[in-house]
């Protein structure tokens, strides 16, 4: 595979551009991409353009975009175009295009059908108009697609007081979209992924929402709120640049995916590109210009390894309107590693978590390779001592100020969250807290073909007199000791908490009432063996066992539990009763 760009400025351009690729391409090849990115908004001269490349190079895939910038081997080029030629000597490429809408659910369908049975397919990139269609319907039939398939993609983008088309030879669409296979034995296709932006604040929770796009309240109040109290961003013209150094993380699964606000309406409701969805938590971003550099280095020495022939880069408008003139320290890294273009989009399309979908804030590096890569490694220099000017470099103390901040603020949370979940005698859950999940675990439970759960609920004899005669110093002394010993005899997954006084309970997943029983008495003896008592006097508990019937309640089992541990200290204590199992 073989890449070879050029920037257009003039008309005359085109012509020297066509000259300059058949003057260097390889005589003989299976397949050519011509790809156009351009800052223009006039149809005329850019369907002009692509008319010229395609009479040109008459079996050329021909496909592009408008754009705020395009890059060109690690710049920025302004006001131009770049026209780049990809030569694959033994791989092959599609195009297929997508006008309707109405039929993206459908469309994706077939066109996962189509893909599967696309011999030695690599990759699937998508050019679309992201703001004028809702296109995550088509891309969730792709997450079926072999994980080892990249797929990427991006929006066009631009500033100016037009509609952001995509096109194609002879062809502009205002809303539809490009999606290009790449096939071949050979073929081999890297993707990384850099970032740069940082959680920020506390957690939100979404309330109400019109659609997958339309956040209406974020805590029950105005979604606006957050960044009118807390940035004091006020709706307004030019509210979305305001906030594009501040996108909104939500979360999914165990990560953060980064979601950049596209408007607000009158009402307070905020507007975004990418899905989002009812109750999901959020979190403001920011951004940090050392961590977008630093990541960027980071992913040019993995792509480096790869030893790609071609780069193609996709980034978010965001990190061009943040870093400005530093914006050249995150692209110039990969001009040692292969020739490479690209364009500023309005949303990137990327596999996370097994599932592709639209993000925002990231810039994509897609690296290109026909054949086994060279033995020899290709040096990279990353130069960590960069200098940013000095706008940013408040920004990067301001960055560093709230990220200590913010991470003291989260340790701080952690910490009062796990003090209001823990007793704090014995260090073990707290009532509020067990029966919770007490609560949750009874209700599964007693659901139809449910596994078994069993609970014991002890109480320690004689407890009053322990205080009576030996003080209070000496009681919580028992109870702390009693709190270590069940500890030491449960398994992962078991829940032990302080019920009450001298009352505990343990939840028992996968227990049977003989189970549990077994585990009381085991229980019971270790307890009987604890000297916690002055003159070396040990101390006893007795214990009710119970397991959850189907359909029962949670007061019905608390009941039956209870009832089990009163019969147990009815029975001349230090003793297990268990529960007789509610009949059906």
């Amino acid at each position: 595979m073989q890449q070879f760009s050029y920037v257009i400025r003039r008309a005359d351009d085109v012509a020297v551009c066509i000259e300059k690729f058949r003057a260097n391409a390889p005589e003989k090849y299976t397949s050519l991409l011509i790809t156009v990115f351009t800052t223009s908004v006039e149809p005329a001269p850019i369907l002009a353009l692509t008319q010229r490349l395609g009479d040109a190079f008459p079996q050329a895939v021909i496909a592009g975009c408008m754009t705020t910038d395009v890059i060109r081997n690690g710049g920025v080029n302004v006001n131009a175009s770049v026209v780049s030629f990809s030569v694959f000597r033994t791989s092959t490429v599609q195009l297929e295009i997508f006008s309707n809408p109405e039929t993206l659910a459908e469309d994706g369908k077939a066109f996962y059908r189509r893909a599967k049975r696309v011999k030695n397919l690599a990759a699937v990139g998508i050019i679309g108009t992201l703001h004028a269609l809702d296109l995550q319907p088509f891309l969730n039939n792709l997450s079926a697609l072999d994980e080892n398939i990249v797929i990427f993609g991006g929006g066009a983008n631009t500033t100016k007081n037009a509609p952001a088309c995509v096109f194609t030879k002879g062809q502009m669409l205002e809303e539809g979209f490009l999606a290009i296979t790449y096939a071949g034995p050979e073929l081999h296709v890297h993707a990384s992924r850099n970032f740069g932006w940082k959680p920020l604040g506390r957690e939100f929770v979404i309330t109400k929402m019109t659609g997958n796009h339309i956040v209406e309240e974020i805590d029950h109040q105005p979604a606006v709120r957050i960044y009118e109290n807390y940035l004091g961003i006020l709706p307004g013209k030019n509210f979305d640049r305001d906030t594009l150094a501040f996108p909104v993380f939500v979360r999914r699964g165990n990560s953060y995916i980064a979601r950049h606000t596209v408007g607000c309406r009158p009402d307070g409701s905020l507007l975004f590109i990418a899905d989002m969805h009812e109750g999901e938590t959020l979190r403001l971003a920011y951004g940090d210009p050392r961590e977008m550099i630093g990541d960027a280095q980071a992913g040019c020495t993995d792509m480096a390894a790869f030893r790609p022939e071609g780069i193609f880069l996709l980034s978010c408008f965001a990190h061009r309107m943040f870093l400005r003139g530093d914006v050249k320290l995150e692209l110039a890294p990969v001009r040692n590693i292969a020739p490479s273009y690209g364009f500023y989009t309005y949303g990137e399309i990327f596999r996370f978590a097994r599932s592709v979908g639209i993000h925002n804030m990231l810039l994509l590096n897609i690296g290109f390779r026909e054949g086994e890569k060279p033995s020899a490694p290709l040096p990279v220099k990353n130069d960590t001592s960069t200098r940013l000017k000095d706008s940013l470099l408040l920004v990067e103390r301001l960055v560093r100020f709230v990220s200590a901040t913010t991470a003291e603020l989260e340790s701080a949370n952690k910490e009062l969250n796990r003090m209001a979940r823990t007793d704090r005698l014995t260090q073990i859950a707290n009532r509020g807290e067990t029966e919770a999940i007490l609560q949750e675990a009874v209700t599964i439970a007693a659901a139809k073909g449910a596994e078994p759960l069993s609970v014991l609920m002890l109480d320690i004899d004689d407890f009053k007199k322990v205080n009576d005669i030996y003080g209070h110093d000496v009681g919580d002394q028992v109870l702390t000791e009693t709190a270590q010993v069940l500890r030491s005899q449960l398994r992962l997954g078991d829940t032990v908490g302080r019920w009450g006084g001298e009352e505990f309970l343990i939840i028992l997943p996968k227990a049977t009432e003989k189970d549990a029983a077994h585990v009381a008495e085991r229980i019971r003896k270790a307890i009987a063996n604890v000297h916690a008592l002055p003159h070396d006097r040990s101390f006893t508990a007795s214990f009710g066992v119970a397991r959850v019937a189907p359909g029962e309640t949670f007061d019905e089992f608390y009941r039956r539990v209870d009832s089990a541990l009163y019969d147990a200290k009815n029975s001349g204590k230090n003793c297990v009763r268990v529960a007789p199992m509610k009949k059906a």
